[in-house]
């Protein structure tokens, strides 16, 4: 299933050991000069056995400044003899490794108060970091190689030292000690003023250039501080005021964004960043976390607008746009999402050096040759770098059409740059590995849209979409008799999986289940949260670790910070207290896991919050309390005037149980006391109406089974 993208050349040229790598970021330094090692054994017992430094980078594939250190160093003769002479070299995917590169990230932050990617890391053969950087300019790098080669040559010693002490610092830091109560209101409130005094309010997002979508981070805790007052009837004014704020920031934000350059306007899409405060120029890589994040984003915010703001347009075309993406250009035909798009591509099929953004930017000449009488009015509309200069109105005003008219124009105009890009450019590079996190990422914003947008068509393809996904891991990335998963799939699998992995799988399949009301996914999610428990809970002290056991990963650490994806703790946090109802036996269980997470990261919450932004949200839902809802009917039923009530509207902390009476979950009614009552309690009913039970506390209301009665007790949006 893998594609060409990547590979080593099979004749002509000379390969490294990476031409035997299943990821496509090491397959593209295979045919370096550089004698490089993937992360392992075999590297670490040749340091060892020469007595040498290893020389750790690590970058992914769709990462721009990692080509350009590729092209200057890695593939310069000179400078990879000196490499080779002086270090073993060890080349690492962040993306299959995401341990290795949190540990010494961890290090190069400590040390020069930056991060990012490449990171470049010498180690002694013990793996423990000394020297830190990321990009080197070319003469710079040499110089770096040979003064850390001298230094090692003449004192080895000193750099074991440093190295331990290092380590022995990362560990300390690492063990925290757990805080007492903590107060998720006042957490939220903090984030919510922290984001408020960064926000730019006329583009839109949190501080200055480059900008970055960072859903986790912004838009995700303000989407749950909105909620949790506007739907709180005992809420203060100034309260509900502060809630509209924070709404309508995540609003424009993604407005603005859906509007701007860092949209993928002709072919759908969102690039992982701007270089500009307007959102106008792209830095034009592609990945699935972001299209992920900004689904689900985009969905939630759209159920906290009221019917009449434009703005829910615009954040339903954003969410189809996604959709369409993510099935024409990143999925398997197994099923399975890829991973990535580059920025880089070949401007035509006979260059032979790739550009930043050659597949998607246009000139003025280009549009007047391709669309004709049709260019003026394109230009205007969406500017020279492609973005939504004009609105469809201003533009019809403009060149005297309809606004339906002028967007027909612009819809075929749009059809003939894509099928050119199509047929005459060549695609930028697909970084086709299927990581199992971000397919759980993929998951959660489908399903959401099957709910949400249940009246449009693209509903049941988007259902089929995530169903497919999960069948797709089920059948590569998960074995059964053990229950573990794995990080990734390509040409066969890839490393073990991590604790993300696993949150953002079984979060994945908790939303599946409350969108199709397959017993098999909450099962399925129930079974590996019991696996991550066993394999990630820190039985002494609480919280989860957020890497597999390993014994050449010197520290296991507990990050729960989140930065372009949320913390796997941020979102186990909300599997749990989620699961808390699901498997309602187990609720004391799961209950006190996750306020062991809240209690590990106690005191990083109080200092910094905002670096938090998922798990305070999820906190907040936790304090507020979550209701149950127990839907009895038919699930496939998209008609069903109570399923569509319970899902109009954006109920964070909601939890929906599915029970079909004439299929009753078995399954379910194992773990759950409520469906067993049910199981029990239906075989004694001859008619049974289509109802929906509330229930808080453990407490059920009696069925409901009118609509406007339903309406009544859900949470009443103010402003919405």
């Amino acid at each position: 299933m893998s594609t060409s993208h990547g590979k080593a050349r099979e004749e002509g040229g000379r390969t490294n050991r990476l031409a035997q790598a299943k990821s496509p970021y090491l397959l593209q330094h295979a045919e370096n000069p550089v004698d490089w090692y993937e992360w392992g054994q075999e590297a670490f017992d040749k340091a060892k056995a020469e007595k040498k430094p290893i020389f750790l980078s690590v970058g992914y594939s769709a990462c721009h400044w990692c080509h350009v250190l590729a092209h200057e160093s890695f593939e310069d003769e000179l400078t990879a003899n000196m490499m080779n002479e002086y270090y073993v070299n060890v080349k690492v995917d962040r993306e299959e490794r995401p341990d290795v590169d949190r540990l010494y990230m961890t290090f190069l932050q400590a040390t020069t108060g930056g991060g990012g990617w490449p990171m470049s890391i010498w180690l002694t053969p013990d793996l423990h970091p000394f020297f830190a950087g990321t990009y080197f300019p070319p003469g710079n790098f040499r110089q770096v190689l040979m003064k850390l080669a001298e230094i090692w040559e003449k004192d080895p010693e000193r750099c074991m030292a440093s190295g331990k002490q290092i380590i022995a610092v990362l560990r300390e830091s690492s063990n925290i000690a757990p805080e007492g109560h903590v107060n998720a209101n006042l957490l939220t409130t903090a984030v919510f003023e922290h984001l408020q005094k960064r926000f730019d309010s006329k583009e839109g997002g949190f501080g200055s250039a480059p900008k970055f979508p960072s859903p986790s981070q912004t838009l995700y805790p303000l989407a749950r501080f909105a909620a949790y007052h506007l739907s709180n009837p005992g809420a203060e004014a100034q309260d509900k005021n502060a809630a509209e704020v924070a709404r309508d920031m995540a609003v424009l934000t993604l407005t603005k964004i859906y509007n701007g350059g860092i949209r993928d306007v002709v072919g759908g899409g969102f690039a992982r960043y701007s270089v500009d405060e307007r959102w106008h120029v792209p830095h034009f890589e592609k990945m699935l976390y972001d299209q992920a994040q900004l689904l689900t984003s985009a969905l939630e915010l759209y159920q906290l607008l009221p019917s009449t703001s434009r703005s829910r347009t615009t954040l339903e075309l954003m969410a189809k746009d996604i959709v369409s993406y993510v099935a024409r250009d990143l999925r398997s035909p197994e099923g399975g999402f890829y991973s990535a798009e580059d920025a880089d591509s070949l401007p035509t099929r006979d260059s032979t050096v790739k550009k930043e953004g050659a597949f998607y930017v246009w000139t003025a000449k280009q549009l007047d040759e391709l669309l004709g009488a049709d260019a003026e009015m394109f230009k205007y509309h969406f500017g020279n770098v492609l973005f939504t200069a004009h609105t469809t109105e201003e533009t019809g005003k403009k060149f005297d059409k309809a606004p339906e008219e002028a967007q027909a124009i612009l819809d075929k105009a749009l059809a003939t740059l894509r099928e050119h890009r199509e047929k005459h450019r060549p695609r930028p590079h697909l970084d086709d590995k299927i990581l199992t996190c971000w397919n759980g990422l993929m998951i959660s914003g489908l399903s959401k849209t099957y709910e949400v947008l249940h009246s449009d068509k693209i509903a049941n393809e988007a259902l089929k979409l995530a169903e497919e996904a999960a069948a797709f891991i089920r059948a590569h990335l998960y074995d059964q008799a053990s229950g573990t998963l794995s990080r990734s799939y390509r040409d066969g699998q890839g490393p073990t999986g991590q604790a993300d992995d696993y949150a953002f799988f079984i979060q994945g399949l908790l939303d599946l289940y409350e969108a199709n009301g397959k017993e098999e996914y909450l099962l399925w999610a129930i079974r590996l949260q019991q696996k991550q428990d066993e394999l990630f809970h820190d039985h002494v002290s609480g919280g989860y670790f957020a890497s597999a056991p390993d014994e050449h990963i010197l520290v296991r650490m507990k990050d729960a910070q989140d930065g372009a994806e949320p913390s796997a703790a941020s979102v186990t946090l909300s599997n749990l207290q989620r699961l808390a109802h699901f498997a309602e036996d187990q609720h004391t269980a799961f209950n006190d896991k996750a306020r062991s997470i809240l209690a590990s990261n106690g005191q990083l919450l109080k200092q910094a919050p905002h670096a938090m932004g998922t798990m305070v949200g999820n906190a907040l839902m936790g304090e507020r309390g979550y209701k149950q809802f127990i839907y009895e009917g038919n699930s496939q039923d998209s008609e069903s005037p109570l399923l569509s009530l319970i899902r109009s509207t954006f109920i964070p902390n909601r939890v929906l149980l599915h029970f079909n009476p004439s299929n009753p979950p078995f399954g379910i009614a194992n773990v759950n006391g409520s469906v067993r009552s049910l199981v029990e309690e239906v075989q004694k009913r001859k008619d049974v109406k289509e109802n929906v039970r509330i229930c808080e506390n453990f407490t059920c209301g009696l069925p409901i089974e009118d609509a406007e009665e339903l309406k009544k007790r859900l949470p009443l949006l103010s402003g919405a």
